[in-house]
């Protein structure tokens, strides 16, 4: 018997090694394949490499829809349109706001108007500063509004009417108003430290005009005349000291069907003309060379005695 017959009664291995196509292999030859798992699925233990690829594709598709999901939010939040951001419309002219803006730092800009029967409100928690500078940055005017006082610095200040006509003007040299009238309406009136030029001076209907200097002179002056005029009342002139009134080329007419002069002493001449005075209450006009006027009896000379120290002093 030849050893392949001894091999194959005896269950052997035949040939070099492998076993014949058909032939189970014997159970005692083990083989260098590795175990497989039976926790995992088969279609994952065999494509490894596509399921990766599957869940690649799947977190970037969500993270794509979330993407696409956050600009919709922003777009509905902010409100995006082809016009502009939300309130914030892109006009022809410039830029139109609809409600309130809230400006944290600066706002640079050349206009700033209201719409149409529209009112404009500015408001600030501590100041509102207005600067106009030049290309260089240059502070030509500025406007500081406080919370109780408004301060402008420039060259000259003006304000015009809704017509264009000029009100109120106002540089180093002077300060114009340019309205029918300028009312002070305050009972301490209108304080002048320096002077005052106007054409007419005048009092407010049922109001009383007064012209007073506390501490010093009060002096009225024009190139040609000066005219007072008080068409349904007095006019009063009270001095503490002495009332000059002065004209160097013309005269001082006081023209009035009556003129009286109140406080003037008598010169007292005779007795029979102060029982004359009594009862008639008639006088003659007197000066002394001084120029005091004084009151005589009408049937006495406009003299005083030597010795008086009264009178005419």
């Amino acid at each position: 018997m030849s050893e392949e017959d001894a091999q194959a009664r005896t269950g052997g291995i035949h040939g070099w090694g492998f076993t014949p196509t058909g032939d189970p292999p014997p159970a005692s030859v083990g083989t260098n394949d590795p175990p497989k798992s039976k926790c995992l699925p088969e279609a994952i233990t065999k494509g490894w490499k596509r399921t990766t690829l599957y869940g690649i594709l799947l977190v970037l598709i969500t993270i794509i829809f979330l993407n696409i999901a956050l600009t919709l939010w922003i777009v509905s939040a902010l409100r995006l349109s082809v016009k502009g951001i939300g309130p914030i419309k892109i006009i022809k002219d410039g830029i139109q706001l609809e409600g309130q803006a809230w400006i944290v730092d600066k706002l640079v800009t050349s206009t700033i108007t209201s719409p149409i029967a529209q009112p404009i409100t500015l408001h600030s928690f501590r100041n509102f500063t207005v600067l106009v500078s030049d290309p260089n940055h240059v502070e030509l005017a500025k406007m500081f509004i406080k919370r109780d006082s408004i301060e402008y610095s420039g060259r000259k200040f003006e304000v015009y009417d809704s017509k264009g006509g000029k009100v109120f003007h106002a540089s180093r040299d002077e300060v114009r108003v340019f309205a029918e009238a300028f009312a002070v309406d305050s009972e301490a009136g209108l304080t002048v430290n320096s002077a005052i030029q106007a054409p007419l001076v005048r009092a407010p209907p049922s109001s009383k005009l007064q012209l007073e200097s506390l501490t010093r002179r009060l002096d009225l002056r024009a190139p040609q005349s000066i005219y007072l005029e008080s068409r349904a009342g007095g006019i009063d002139i009270t001095s503490h000291s002495d009332i000059h009134l002065d004209s160097i080329v013309g005269a001082i007419r006081i023209d009035a069907p009556n003129i009286i002069i109140d406080n003037l002493k008598i010169a007292n001449t005779t007795t029979n003309s102060q029982k004359y005075n009594r009862a008639n209450k008639v006088y003659q006009l007197c000066a002394c060379a001084s120029g005091k006027l004084f009151l005589a009896a009408p049937d006495a000379l406009c003299g005083i005695p030597e010795n008086d120290t009264e009178l005419c002093r």
